[in-house]
């Protein structure tokens, strides 16, 4: 199936937001965070939840070095969805809200953008299940490669996402957005 690309938002230094630019939480991913911290920063702007990350990447001892940025965006309008979603893949099977068993991903349109929910073997590291929260019509993008072929998918891990509070982050996100706060 295919899917209108919007254009992608512009890149956001964590560390120097813009003007206009909330930021409303971050987050490390303990499983990705072996060589420096894979900390994630969350930030509503214009009806969107833009998370981000800036890492130094040095590809051997003869690289110098750089900041790379990536980036994901979904409408705020989705974030209540994506944590009800979750939740229907915890149900048990035969509760008439929960998920298939041989269903893989659940996708809706939400605010003109068609958002998906993935369960995947190891988005969470290396033989680490997860989910991923997608936006099908934005390519991934970072600073590295600016135009990606794929969608998003923001991939997180079980242990970041019951554990370590992502879901609490994701949560809060989409109160804080149904009691008007933006």
């Amino acid at each position: 199936m295919s899917y209108t690309r919007l254009t992608p938002r512009p890149f956001i230094d964590p560390d120097n937001p813009p003007t206009g630019y909330l930021k409303v939480g971050e987050s490390t991913d303990q499983d990705r965070s072996r060589f420096t911290p894979q900390v994630w920063h969350f930030y509503v702007h214009q009806k969107y939840l833009i998370i981000s990350i800036k890492e130094w990447v040095k590809l051997d001892d003869s690289d110098p070095g750089e900041y790379v940025i990536a980036q994901y965006e979904f409408p705020i309008a989705g974030i209540q969805w994506f944590v009800d979603t979750i939740h229907r893949f915890q149900l048990p099977a035969d509760d008439p809200n929960a998920v298939p068993r041989d269903a893989f991903n659940v996708r809706e349109e939400i605010a003109g953008e068609t958002l998906g929910v993935t369960r995947g073997a190891g988005f969470g590291g290396q033989q680490i299940p997860g989910y991923s929260f997608d936006n099908l019509n934005r390519t991934e993008h970072s600073t590295v490669v600016p135009n990606g072929h794929r969608c998003q998918m923001f991939k997180m891990g079980d242990p970041w996402l019951f554990e370590n509070g992502l879901l609490d982050l994701f949560q809060e996100i989409a109160s804080r957005h149904e009691s008007g706060e933006f």
